[in-house]
């Protein structure tokens, strides 16, 4: 099973954390997931969001799951194969939310079946992930779902974007509940809000569908990817505000999505990189963009190719907004 968990998927540890996985990926005795729901006294679990809250949590009496990648030259959080009681699979789980009969649930059903309708996907490449797979969800919680698969994901995108506006009860982001999700995403963010609040209306993988918050995420499997864990070194080396034209945008749909750019203050620099959802769809090829994060030396050692990437989405302080 450690094999096909890829970005969407959760597990379950024998310590009671719940992680979710993140990227497609993985060495071969554990999987790169960060912790993301926590026991309460009471048996109920909260939710963690911001990534060094959940590393100080690990770090109280959870060291084995910070593991230092010499891949990465850094520590992530990784879950190995030993500690893990649970696999909670996203295709799955769609088929139980079928049968249930909570608000929630039916607004999840019917969505999908609409997707379904509109993208002409199997419903077997389409999954519900965050808090309705782990199970904590309540009847204001968001719809998160997961697409699999390069090319279906690509004719999911294209299809959406096409038919967005004529889809019964879907909408996107505007007024007030605009207001808020900017302020979510980009709190720190100020001096660029208003052109944040252009970038989040126009996106079509979230939006409101009835009454509930929806977030799709494009998967790429690891046979899209072709990439051996190892074969890619890269060497942390500082935050940095950086300028840039964006060349291409093809995998900009994705999670985790990257940029490929081209940077006259950095001559290296070939991509941004995110693993973050909310950096997805955020600019176009043929803009000229203003990026923050941390930057990144690679080493592919299958082309013998080095370049300079900007990784984005770990600090709050992290953006990315066209000039």
């Amino acid at each position: 099973m450690e094999d096909k968990l890829v970005e969407g998927y959760f597990v379950k540890t024998s310590d009671n954390l719940i992680f979710e996985v993140k990227g497609v990926v993985h060495p071969h005795d554990r999987i790169i997931a960060y912790v993301r729901y926590v026991p309460n006294l009471d048996s109920s679990f909260r939710k963690i969001y911001d990534l060094r809250e959940r590393e100080e949590y690990l770090s109280d009496g959870f060291l084995e799951y910070l593991w230092f990648s010499k891949t990465h030259g850094r520590i992530l959080q990784a879950v190995p194969h030993k500690k893990i009681v649970q696999v909670l699979d996203p295709v799955e789980h769609m088929n139980h939310i079928r049968n249930d009969k909570s608000a929630l649930s039916i607004a999840t059903s019917n969505l999908v079946e609409l997707l379904l309708d509109i993208t002409g996907i199997d419903r077997m490449e389409i999954g519900v992930t965050g808090s309705q797979l782990v199970g904590v969800a309540t009847e204001t919680s968001d719809i998160d779902l997961v697409v699999y698969g390069e090319s279906t994901c690509r004719k999911f995108y294209k299809r959406l974007r096409k038919n967005f506006d004529k889809i019964p009860n879907l909408g996107r982001y505007e007024g007030e509940l605009l207001d808020a999700h900017v302020s979510f995403r980009w709190g720190n963010l100020t001096e660029h809000h208003e052109l944040l609040h252009r970038i989040e209306c126009a996106k079509i993988l979230q939006g409101v569908f009835e009454s509930h918050q929806f977030f799709i995420r494009l998967v790429k499997s690891p046979q899209d990817i072709g990439e051996i864990f190892g074969q890619i070194i890269t060497e942390n080396l500082k935050t940095r505000e950086v300028q840039c034209s964006v060349i291409k945008d093809r995998n900009s749909i994705f999670t985790p999505c990257t940029y490929q750019v081209e940077s006259l203050d950095l001559p290296k620099l070939k991509q941004l990189v995110s693993y973050r959802g909310r950096f997805t769809e955020q600019v176009s090829s043929g803009m000229s963009v203003r990026a923050r994060g941390r930057l990144e030396n690679v080493s592919d050692s299958s082309t013998g190719e080095n370049y300079q990437q900007l990784v984005l989405g770990e600090n709050s302080s992290d953006y990315l907004v066209p000039i």
